[in-house]
């Protein structure tokens, strides 16, 4: 059930590029959380001019008009060591698929337990998944 919230500047991203984008972060998704195929939503906030604003740099980072500020939302209960895994496949995959500069990619991971989402009729499908399990 990863939720891909995808900000970006709209004058650098086609369709093409988005959907190479888009398999990108599915590909890194698949890889490290083991998550199905089909299990997928992206958004995608093309941004006019003046509409998503940024830091030229941070933390030694350097930032371009290419940057990409990905929000991920998924069901809690992986370990640190899986996290850190895949900030570092999703910039691999983003940066190999997309072009942009490896300081362009800003990831922020978001975790609920299961009995935080539902996928349709009021049901808490994954209920049974949370951080102690």
């Amino acid at each position: 059930m990863p939720t891909a919230k995808i900000h970006l500047h709209a004058s650098r991203y086609d369709s093409d590029r988005l959907a190479r984008l888009g398999e990108a972060i599915q590909g890194a998704l698949e890889a490290v959380l083991k998550v199905p195929p089909e299990d997928y939503y992206r958004i995608f906030q093309v941004l006019p001019e003046g509409h998503f604003v940024h830091t030229p740099s941070f933390v030694g980072m350097q930032y371009s008009d290419d940057l990409i500020l990905l929000e991920l939302t998924f069901i809690a209960g992986r370990s640190k060591e899986v996290r850190l895994a895949l900030l570092q496949e999703l910039n691999t995959r983003v940066v190999a698929a997309t072009g942009i500069s490896p300081d362009d990619l800003v990831i922020l991971l978001y975790e609920l337990p299961g009995e935080n989402i539902s996928f349709g009729r009021g049901l808490a499908q994954r209920a049974h998944i949370s951080a102690g399990a």
